[in-house]
């Protein structure tokens, strides 16, 4: 049986979009374990990933932060399993290190820096037709394994007691559908409009559904708070009222996500919810790498696009509409 490392101590999206390394190397080696390291916060990302077994914790800013974090990290996993090969998502250099550091028989990264390179099983990369985040990800399994890889969707599996918080707590005694709204980005400027906002509430409400704002940290709380009052009543206000797994669940119960947020957009897209995707400063030429790929149900909505809450808000009619169809 072949054991793996992944290596991927990014953020939200950075980490669900690396699925698809996993998926494909499920899929090539269905016997094989695939340990995940993983950023802190976004450990229940890769811990409900389809194709991770393990997950290791890497605290990047607290107990592992620095060398220093980096040697104790290394000496509490060491020896635990001889790796075939190790995968390290951006070309990290502490990762690559570790990989090597841990045994990695073979690692395979992107990383141009010469001296870095010497640790590597694959020169430089020509990705030919893969374009996409997700597809490049991927291709570190074919350059191992010397057979095709797909280009396959990425997947989320909820647990169970996840559903049932939202089921008997969160939405309990809610029948109508709903609509999760999340305006917030790391960035002020990519931020849904709050008049945008207020004016989708009120057609998601005249629709006989319930719109839900959904986010987590202060400012998305800031920017709760901030809308005018009458507009907050329109709203069901979710925010900081889930853990990652939580969210999972209930962006399940929910007809279309609208979202200003990448990370959200692609974990909604894990799941198979439908996204309406509003992207004010990239157009779609920019997000030829980074936006959804064709075979998810999505709308993107990118510079240069109506960015009109009818507009917004069709596209997402439209899409449910289709999934009612299936």
């Amino acid at each position: 049986m072949k054991t793996f490392l992944v290596y991927n101590t990014s953020y939200f999206g950075d980490t669900i979009l690396t699925d698809a390394l996993c998926r494909n190397l499920k899929r090539l080696y269905p016997e094989s374990r695939l340990v995940f390291v993983s950023n802190k916060p976004f450990t229940d990302i890769s811990r409900y990933m389809d194709g991770v077994d393990e997950v290791w914790t890497y605290d990047k800013w607290g107990v592992y932060k620095g060398l220093a974090g980096w040697y104790k990290f290394y000496k509490e996993h060491k020896n635990q399993y001889v790796f075939d090969a190790a995968f390290v998502i951006y070309g990290n250099e502490r990762g690559i290190l570790l990989s090597k550091f841990l045994g990695a028989k073979k690692i395979y990264a992107d990383n141009r820096h010469a001296i870095v390179r010497l640790l590597l099983s694959n020169g430089k990369i020509n990705y030919g037709k893969w374009i996409h985040v997700q597809d490049r990800h991927a291709y570190l399994a074919e350059l191992y394994a010397g057979k095709p890889m797909e280009s396959m969707k990425i997947r989320y599996h909820v647990p169970d007691e996840a559903f049932a918080y939202i089921n008997e707590q969160l939405l309990k005694g809610i029948s109508k559908p709903i609509i999760a709204l999340n305006p917030v980005t790391k960035r002020k400027e990519k931020d849904l409009k709050p008049d945008t906002l207020l004016t989708l509430a009120k057609k998601i409400k005249d629709a006989g559904m319930i719109p839900a704002m959904i986010g987590a940290g202060k400012d998305c709380e800031s920017f709760y708070e901030n809308l005018p009052p009458a507009g907050r009543q329109v709203l069901l206000n979710l925010v900081n009222k889930t853990t990652i797994p939580q969210l999972g669940a209930l962006l399940k119960s929910c007809a279309v996500l609208i979202s200003a947020d990448t990370g959200t957009a692609h974990f909604a897209l894990a799941l198979d919810v439908p996204v309406v995707d509003v992207f004010y400063l990239n157009d779609e030429s920019n997000l030829a790498a980074w936006g959804p790929k064709t075979f998810y149900r999505h709308r993107l909505i990118a510079r240069g696009g109506d960015f009109s809450a009818e507009n917004i808000w069709k596209n997402a009619q439209d899409l449910i509409e289709e999934n009612s169809s299936l």
